[in-house]
């Protein structure tokens, strides 16, 4: 039989033991990698990709733990369909590489300006990467917490990841291998 004053002091412990890290759902709503393939013989291709699903851990200084996200290439889009199925297929390989996904290994910083570090997979290829991010917002819907996030990363799609970007256009190259990612994100409690 337990006795009542041991439950209540493990009451009284676990009530003033540090807010444990919180588990969080990215909104797929509010959530894309927007990227710019940068332009050699011609301008710049902005282009979305959209969130299949992701999850998050929340530490206590509002900076994610653990972030999982998976984005869907097979939806990636540049306003030009002509090109977009170019893209999707010939250069990602989306019937064999559907996706690209991020796990977050570590932030280090505070809630208005931090890195993650982590493992980026594109076409089969996982690298580690650093990404330079910020919460642009905190707020509470229903009880439940919400937190914009923003972050950016350059990763070099030809060298790093094995994707070769067009054919030469009258003997020049017609995009640069660079691409820069912004991604935008709002995680909810669950």
């Amino acid at each position: 039989m337990i006795r009542s004053p041991f439950v209540t002091a493990l009451l009284l412990v676990s009530l003033s033991a540090p807010v444990a890290a919180a588990d969080f759902v990215l909104d797929k709503a509010h959530t894309q990698a927007e990227f710019v393939l940068g332009g050699l013989a011609l301008s710049p291709v902005h282009g979305k990709i959209p969130l299949r699903s992701g999850t998050a851990i929340i530490g206590a200084d509002n900076l994610p733990t653990g972030v999982d996200a998976t984005f869907d290439v097979t939806s990636l889009s540049t306003q030009n369909k002509i090109r977009d199925v170019d893209i999707r297929d010939t250069y990602f390989q989306v019937a064999q590489y559907p996706t690209i996904r991020f796990v977050e290994r570590q932030a280090q910083g505070t809630p208005q300006a931090f890195t993650m570090t982590g493992d980026l997979t594109i076409h089969g290829v996982t690298k580690p990467i650093t990404l330079a991010a910020k919460v642009d917002s905190i707020t509470f819907v229903k009880g439940k917490k919400h937190l914009a996030f923003t972050a950016t990363t350059t990763i070099d799609l030809r060298n790093e990841y094995a994707i070769t970007f067009s054919p030469l256009l009258d003997g020049a190259i017609i995009s640069g291998g660079d691409v820069t990612i912004n991604i935008k994100t709002d995680a909810i409690e669950q």
